[in-house]
């Protein structure tokens, strides 16, 4: 297996242990904090609060590595990163791409030319820094696959196939935005084993679920929360029975902090939220449901390794 990038170098395969496939240290809007700095928000007081969260990760579930899937338009920030994972002790792997924008700016872009871009930072490293990606991140929101949004994830296939980097992709199930995103894939050439549907845990439809995996694509069961973890598991626990549990990803898409909605630090520190509910109420109900040990060891180790680390 190949050496896979993390902020702080290059580690094995292996090495990667306990890993959570979709977290953010933060995501906030990069031209609010440019124009307002610590107006925006504390970065000191965030940088304390995302050491302290995934410290707790590592210690209380022998967590060893997190994927933050933050892209450059949601505020990706190497320099926090890194401190970090200095801090916490816990492996940090970054993403490329680009979210679901519709900024003026991106209209009659080129992907071809945009794509040139994002494969010199997977190629050269991030900002002038000898950090490289280890994944890919693309989106379809709300408003489906519209022509910016193609174009983006056209760029984002273009990256992938030049690349080989494993492929995020944000969704929005209700819409049944992963069908359109594997039809522009597919007819860029990328490698639909690399390709990662997200936000699966959003859906109960077992029959879309099934659907989508005959591409041989991952599913992201990536938003486990308290509140709903038994109904997620189960859903899991389905697809595991029907011999999908070498296909699915586990983790808790959450932040240190995020600049949407209420930003109120305060409030966010009491959301009851942290990263530790994918091990300590996830893993227990599949356990209840008569999922093995060396299975629910797949969802968080075994799978991200293949992932990242095969050819």
């Amino acid at each position: 297996m190949k050496k896979i990038p993390t902020v702080l170098g290059e580690i094995e395969a292996d090495s990667l242990g306990e890993t959570l496939c979709h977290e953010h240290v933060i995501n906030y809007n990069p031209s609010f904090y440019n124009a307002f700095g610590e107006r925006w928000f504390p970065r000191k007081e965030v940088v304390e609060r995302a050491v302290k969260l995934f410290k707790q990760t590592k210690e209380e579930c022998n967590v060893s590595t997190v994927i933050d899937g933050t892209p450059i338009d949601l505020g990706r920030d190497i320099e926090m990163i890194k401190t970090v994972s200095e801090q916490s002790g816990v492996n940090i792997l970054v993403s490329s791409g680009i979210y679901c924008n519709e900024e003026t700016f991106l209209q009659g872009k080129k992907p071809e030319i945009l794509a040139g871009f994002f494969i010199e930072e997977c190629q050269k490293g991030i900002a002038g820094t000898n950090v490289k990606p280890a994944i890919l991140k693309c989106a379809t929101g709300g408003l489906g696959v519209t022509n910016v949004n193609e174009m983006l994830l056209t760029t984002m296939a273009i990256t992938q196939k030049e690349t080989g980097l494993p492929l995020y992709c944000h969704n929005e199930h209700d819409l049944k935005t992963p069908y359109k995103q594997l039809e522009i894939f597919e007819k860029n050439g990328v490698n639909l084993e690399k390709v990662i549907i997200g936000h699966c845990s959003d859906t109960q439809d077992i029959a879309y679920l099934m659907d989508l995996l005959k591409n041989g694509c991952y599913l992201g069961f990536d938003r486990i929360y308290a509140s709903c973890h038994e109904q997620q598991a189960k859903i899991i626990a389905k697809l595991i029975a029907k011999g999908y549990e070498d296909k699915i990803l586990v983790s808790h898409d959450f932040f240190a902090f995020y600049d949407f909605g209420d930003t109120d630090l305060a409030k966010q520190k009491n959301s009851g939220r942290d990263f530790t509910i994918v091990h300590k109420k996830l893993f227990p109900k599949l356990r209840e449901l008569g999922i093995g040990e060396a299975t629910i060891r797949k969802l968080t180790n075994d799978n991200p390794k293949e992932l990242l680390g095969g050819e």
